[in-house]
Order: structure tokens, then sequence, then C-alpha cells
């Protein structure tokens, strides 16, 4: 627990401390108390997450919190993201019965916003959404509508490091 903050990093946490948290980053001026947050050093949350990234007694899971302080930063989550956990394109071995997934949280400033544009404008998503549109595929896989934007996301994800695009690397 501390005083401060969150800071970027790793740490522990349940859903109504993420929650607590948020709301003290976002409204420092009500003083509300610290949380039952525990922050972690990268070695420690990759053996958490290794284990299976189980709630412990306190309902706590593996939260990763990014600061966004411009619009450079925004538009680079998934290569910051890959300094805290360098594998997480690799397929989640890690799981097991009762895992939770990492959430990633970004901690966005106030003045940082996001693209004013429609999505369909980036021309990236433009070309899956019109493949999409006249085959049903996307990037050559069969994906139905309603987890297309999933699909986009983790294509232009895979692409972005290099790695390849198939129903295994999108499904893991």
């Amino acid at each position: 627990m501390s005083d401060a903050h969150l800071h970027e990093g790793w740490y522990l946490m349940s859903t109504s401390d993420l929650e607590r948290e948020l709301k003290r980053w976002r409204s420092p001026d009500l003083g509300l108390p610290p949380t039952g947050e525990l922050a972690l050093t990268i070695p420690e949350a990759l053996a958490y997450r290794n284990a299976g990234n189980l709630p412990d007694a306190l309902g706590r899971t593996l939260r990763l919190v990014l600061r966004v302080s411009d619009a450079e930063e925004l538009k680079s989550l998934p290569a910051k993201r890959l300094q805290y956990e360098p594998d997480y394109h690799d397929p989640p071995n890690w799981r097991r019965a009762g895992s939770a997934h990492v959430n990633v949280v970004p901690l966005r400033d106030p003045e940082v916003t996001g693209d004013p544009r429609a999505w369909w404008v980036n021309p990236q998503l433009a070309a899956l959404e019109a493949e999409w549109s006249q085959t049903g595929t996307v990037a050559g896989l069969r994906v139905p509508g309603e987890f297309r934007g999933f699909v986009y996301k983790t294509v232009l994800a895979l692409k972005a490091v290099g790695r390849s695009v198939s129903p295994d690397t999108v499904s893991d």
C-alpha cells in the first residue's frame, strides 16, 4: 500500500481496488485512502502470471498500469506493454482453471485525447473492414461480424511486431 497514486508498472489488485485507485487518480482532491494494491517488479509479476494469475486470498490479480502522457504514447501502448510483458503475443500457456486475464490499465493524462477520426478512416482498419465486407474474412480468417473488431485489433498488433497471422496466433 502506498499514499502515492498509481505509477506505471505491475500490481496485484482486486477489481474494487482498481476502481478506487482510478478514483484516487482522477480526483486527488477527495483525499481517498490507498487500497490494498501491491506493486510488483517485472520478474515478480511474470512469475505470478506464469503460476496462473490466480486470485489471491484478497481477490487480487495482475494489473499492468501504463501511463499515457501524450498522443504518441497512446499510439504506442502495445510497444510499451512489451517492455513489461515481452511475451504477451505468445499463446498464454500459463492459463489454467481459475486464471484471470492480465488486465492492462492505460492511465491517460486528461489533456491526452484519442484519435478524433472514425475508426474506419484509419487506412489499416479500412482495408481490414473492406476485406471482411467483401469476403467475410480478415487476413484470410473467416470471422463472424460480432468478433471482427477484436480480430482487427489482434491482426494489427501481430503485424506491428512482425508476427504471423493465423487462426492459432489470433485465437491465442
